[in-house]
């Protein structure tokens, strides 16, 4: 089997409670967080819209899609601008306020394995060798497709 089948760089995103394993092809940019535009009347896991290389594009609070409390500690939060997997026609990324600096992780097969429990956005919870805490695999196109679903997909 080759080496590209074995390995994956992947991101591991730090929250409050828990933590995203994003692999590094999701990822366009980490930016800092401004919105360019709040949302009226949506659901509190949707801050509103970012101008991001002349687009407007939708930021998502992980912590309330994951359920989590809010942050604050005072930390200044950033963007991670993700690639959209959903191939919607003039929809090309989503965002995520996160409060910390995403860490660079080489992942191999014998590394990671499946780890309980179950949350909303999320496709798996692994363990990853040495981390101490447990990882969540987001589902981008679920978090797409509820954005799109909302009528949030665009500003």
């Amino acid at each position: 089997m080759s080496d590209a089948l074995d390995s994956l760089n992947g991101l591991i995103v730090p929250l409050a409670e828990h933590a995203l394993l994003l692999p590094n092809v999701a990822v366009a940019e980490l930016v800092g967080f401004r919105l360019s535009r709040e949302p009226g009347n949506a659901p509190p896991w949707f801050l509103g819209w970012m101008l991001w290389r002349d687009q407007q594009v939708p930021v998502v609070d992980p912590l309330a899609l994951l359920g989590e409390q809010p942050d604050e500690t005072g930390r200044q939060p950033r963007t991670l601008i993700l690639n959209a997997i959903g191939e919607r026609p003039g929809v090309h990324f989503i965002a995520l306020r996160i409060w910390s600096i995403p860490r660079s992780r080489k992942i191999t097969r014998g590394d990671i394995s499946t780890a309980p429990g179950t949350l909303p956005y999320v496709l798996q919870t692994v363990k990853l060798g040495e981390e101490g805490q447990n990882l969540c695999i987001p589902d981008l196109l679920g978090i797409e497709q509820t954005l799109d679903t909302a009528g949030l997909l665009r500003a």
